[in-house]
């Protein structure tokens, strides 16, 4: 019988809300235990390190080679994802996870202007709170241009942020989106469809 922590989005041990050397030691010991052999991947699935965690994290010099780095889970909210945007420490990233992170339009407003996020080729956000307004910010103040997926599953997007993402210029790259469970109508998934941007797609689940 398979075990029910299988399950569990979140660790047993919270560091939400940790402060000070409390946080830093913590943060510490996550970096030595979670961080790969070559300094490349970072896997923090449903640890909940919280902002408090990317204060720390955004200026920490042993993550400044990675390349994938999965904070899915982790509660960072729009004040850790404007910390992770902004911190050249996370300049050669090209995979990042961010699903399940209380992420707002703001939070992805941050992400999608960041300017030291150049190198990304793969964000994941699903299952945050993104919305129309947010949808709209990607769709027209995107700076990633080398994206080639882009997932927003479960994030109450609407039909008006999917028609902006299905006309947007900002995304010369991509060849994978995904929008499963959104608010978007059936009518607005069909035109969607039909928009040149998302016809070209290989891959693409309105």
């Amino acid at each position: 019988m398979p075990s029910i922590s299988h399950f569990q989005i979140y660790k047993p041990a919270e560091p939400c809300g940790l402060t000070g050397e409390n946080l830093r030691e913590t943060m510490g010991k996550v970096i030595l235990e979670r961080l790969s052999s070559n300094g490349r991947e970072f896997d923090l699935k449903g640890y909940c390190v919280g902002s408090n965690g990317m204060t720390i994290f955004s200026k920490d010099e042993r993550l400044s080679n990675l390349k994938r780095l999965n904070l899915g889970g982790n509660r960072i909210g729009d004040e850790g994802a404007k910390l992770l945007a902004e911190s050249p420490i996370f300049s050669k990233l090209q995979w990042l996870e961010l699903g399940g992170n209380d992420l707002g339009p703001e939070g992805i407003r941050a992400v999608c202007r960041s300017t030291t996020l150049k190198k990304l080729k793969t964000l994941n956000v699903y299952r945050n709170l993104i919305k129309n307004e947010g949808a709209r910010f990607l769709a027209k103040e995107n700076c990633l241009s080398q994206l080639e997926e882009l997932d927003l599953a479960q994030n109450e997007i609407g039909d008006d942020g999917l028609m902006a993402l299905a006309v947007s210029k900002l995304f010369p790259n991509l060849v994978a989106f995904y929008m499963d469970n959104n608010f978007a109508s059936a009518d607005a998934k069909e035109d969607a469809r039909d928009c040149p941007n998302f016809r070209k797609l290989e891959s693409l689940n309105l």
